[in-house]
């Protein structure tokens, strides 16, 4: 089938805070008095809810005390470092190639709404989404049925559609929707372990231009049968 919209994530993918999100969870595990998280279980054990995340990665299962001062601590630190983050240097002509080939494309984030639709404005990237969606107070933490509500506000259909994300979790959604994925893995500090990519079983592109050239290879493909 001819993909004809592309629904981005946000956070490790089109927003470069792949570092600042371990980091702030390494510090928050630290500040907390929990064990010393590394690189490696960040990779293995990142799934949503995040108390989940949590639970794997301190081995056992955390009180809600334990949970809240994780949270709290994790906000606190990602904050601080989110000021040296930016937008992927290739987000925008990623973008700009897709909308320039005739095709659509939305943003679907577990970050927080409000703050979502502020990045997005302020990295002046709005533009190019007909759809805009982050995380909001009433809605589940799991990334799942987050994209079922995104999907049906989408005039598409789902046969036609391509999630790209950079977790484990952004393609297990995808694949209980019913439309496709491609994960996204930077060469450069991926947030998936390789042997959990490779588990996935789904198309891999290390660069955004390189997710836009797979999807319209993709397309012409499908159209030439083969």
């Amino acid at each position: 089938m001819r993909i004809d919209h592309v629904v981005w994530d946000w956070n490790g993918t089109l927003f470069d805070d792949g570092d600042a999100l371990v980091r702030a969870t390494v510090d928050a595990f630290a500040r907390s008095g929990l064990a010393e998280i590394t690189l490696a279980a960040y990779q293995e054990h990142f799934t949503r809810p995040i108390s989940e995340f949590y639970d794997r990665l301190a081995g056992r299962t955390l009180t809600a005390a334990e949970q809240l001062a994780l949270d709290r601590h994790f906000h606190a630190s990602y904050t601080e470092l989110l000021a040296g983050a930016t937008l992927h240097p290739h987000a925008a002509s990623a973008l700009a190639e897709w909308q320039d080939a005739g095709r659509t494309q939305s943003l679907l984030s577990m970050f927080p709404h409000a703050r979502l639709i502020s990045l997005v404005q302020f990295t002046d990237i709005a533009h190019f989404f007909s759809h805009v969606d982050g995380m909001r107070a009433d809605e589940s933490p799991r990334k799942e049925p987050h994209l079922r509500l995104h999907l049906d506000r989408l005039d598409v259909d789902p046969a036609h559609v391509l999630v790209v994300g950079d977790s484990v979790d952004d393609v297990h959604a995808a694949h209980a929707c019913g439309v496709r994925a491609l994960l996204y893995h930077p060469p450069e500090q991926p947030l998936v372990s390789h042997a959990r990519v490779s588990a996935l079983g789904v198309p891999v592109a290390g660069g955004l231009p390189e997710v836009v050239r797979w999807a319209l290879a993709e397309s012409d493909r499908q159209h030439h049968g083969v």
